[in-house]
């Protein structure tokens, strides 16, 4: 009887996570992060379900959530309650190819074998994922 009530308990609190949408993926919040960069309203609303249903199709695989794991250790957050006439700094840096770079919406320019140390021209990422996704 205690396996059962232990998974019984096991599948509550996965499906009280899921019901609380507090259960992400790396890329999910990584998309989300940068969603956030949008005013509040209808344009994140939508980015947010893009991304929801870009990761949901995709089904990420483990190495491409470390690699979403990775970039958000440097793609800033720039929070959720901003006001639309001072965005965050961390939007800002959206707008530079180093902080596309740094959130996985580029790549860096390759001049040769050796790239440079402030990289100031980038290749824009059209889907990171191999299968079309995110």
């Amino acid at each position: 009887m205690r396996p059962y009530r232990t998974a019984l308990v096991a599948g509550a609190a996965l499906a009280a996570c899921l019901a609380a949408s507090g259960c992400t993926t790396p890329c999910q919040e990584l998309g989300d992060r940068i969603c956030n960069c949008l005013p509040v309203g209808s344009s994140r609303n939508t980015c947010q379900t893009d991304v929801k249903n870009r990761v949901n199709t995709a089904h990420p695989t483990s190495d491409e959530n470390s690699y979403c794991s990775a970039l958000l250790n440097t793609c800033p957050d720039p929070g959720t309650n901003w006001d639309p006439s001072s965005p965050p700094p961390a939007c800002a840096l959206l707008q530079t190819c180093q902080g596309m770079i740094n959130c996985g919406l580029a790549y860096p320019a390759v001049t040769g074998l050796v790239l440079p140390a402030t990289t100031t021209s980038c290749t824009f990422v059209t889907s990171p994922l191999p299968d079309g996704g995110p």
